[in-house]
């Protein structure tokens, strides 16, 4: 792949329009910047970052002047050339101070391996009957009531209206279920679009009609609605809703965490729970709803919140039994840990698409936890 090919597809990931096939292609791409051996010193290492860094900065600025999207992709290179600095940083005080534990690694490479997740997703029509998506062909799967319903390539389901004037009597509901290990796109009658993560749930009417649009969550999704200030959307999620016009906003909110965090990326929403009261969210912003019925706002990591739809797991200084209970749901695995668990963080980013071991390698890396995999299980062992 050339360079010029490499950016226009890294726009499109941008923009979430990539399938996973691509997404492997981007992270196939090498780049030329690499560590050296351990024969060389920290410093010497930190300066070949940060001029690797500057270098790039100074890319992104002529960008900034050419091709305006392209300084967005610099700006995300430069992150992942973070990322993997310190990585590698951490690896090498790990070698320093725990050489058993680097000797270990070096000697018990993992012999497992699991492949990670893709387009997969059942949709549960009206009558309770249910589409394989997996099998299904692409064009018109269904009909429900004045909708029709359309696969089409990418992992993408479309709901169109039958007639624009008609407004059905009935409402009739569908709910799109995605397995561990699974994933895939929506896009509504009135044009809003809705992405699943793995283990999630959505049920949704196939035509909405009244004064709102309402839609029922269980697990992840990132929405971008489709305007419309007559028709406020509504999305329901364990006792609490998110009240949207128009706007791009992510719900996490999984049965295993402890709480449900809304990530706003564009426009305005409102959180409201009966015992909680209300809050309004920014731009930028988190509304964290606890299991003890209070709101509250942070400022957002929107990099790490929207990694999952972008293809790439992103760990900015992330607890490690969160971040395993992310592979247990993308690689369709369970956890189990072989003693009790230490408070550990992690910084990095990996694609998404590739195996499971070399997600856990990169892990163990810092030489403070390792893994066994088998079949369906991993195990954390540190």
């Amino acid at each position: 792949m050339t360079k010029e090919e490499y950016l226009a597809l890294y726009e499109r990931s941008l923009k979430g329009d990539c399938s996973p096939d691509e997404l492997a292609r981007l992270q196939q791409y090498e780049d030329d910047f690499c560590f050296s051996d351990d024969a060389e010193t920290d410093e010497a290492i930190q300066e070949k970052i940060y001029n690797r860094l500057s270098e790039s900065i100074s890319q992104e600025e002529k960008a900034k002047r050419l091709f305006p999207w392209k300084a967005v992709a610099a700006a995300a290179a430069i992150l992942l050339i973070m990322a993997s600095g310190l990585l590698y940083l951490n690896n090498r005080l790990s070698h320093r101070n725990n050489p058993v534990a680097a000797a270990s690694r070096d000697t018990q490479p993992l012999q497992h391996d699991i492949a990670p997740g893709g387009n997969r997703a059942v949709l549960i029509l009206d009558d309770g009957s249910k589409v394989d998506l997996n099998k299904a062909t692409e064009g018109k799967i269904a009909a429900q009531g004045n909708t029709t319903v359309n696969k089409s390539g990418n992992g993408q389901l479309v709901y169109q209206l039958a007639d624009q004037t008609q407004a059905s009597s009935i409402t009739v509901f569908n709910t799109l279920a995605i397995p561990r290990g699974g994933q895939y796109n929506l896009m509504l009658p009135d044009g809003s679009r809705i992405w699943l993560n793995a283990a999630s749930r959505l049920r949704f009417p196939t035509q909405f009609t009244g004064s709102e649009r309402i839609v029922e969550l269980e697990g992840e999704a990132y929405f971008e609605i489709a305007h419309n200030q007559q028709q406020p959307f509504i999305v329901k999620v364990k006792g609490m809703q998110v009240e949207v016009l128009g706007t791009q906003f992510n719900v996490m909110a999984y049965e295993d965490e402890a709480s449900i965090n809304t990530t706003l990326l564009e426009g305005k929403v409102k959180l409201r729970n009966d015992h909680a009261g209300e809050v309004i969210l920014k731009p930028g912003q988190e509304g964290v709803f606890t299991g003890n019925k209070s709101f509250k706002v942070n400022k957002a990591d929107i990099e790490q919140a929207m990694s999952w739809k972008n293809g790439y797991f992103v760990f900015n200084d992330e607890d490690l039994t969160s971040i395993m209970r992310k592979i247990c749901r993308w690689y369709n695995v369970d956890i189990q840990y072989s003693s009790g668990t230490k408070k550990l963080s992690f910084v990095g980013s990996i694609s998404r698409f590739k195996n499971v071991t070399e997600v856990l390698n990169m892990l163990a890396l810092t030489g403070t936890v390792q893994f066994k995999v088998e079949a369906e299980k991993i195990t954390v062992i540190q």
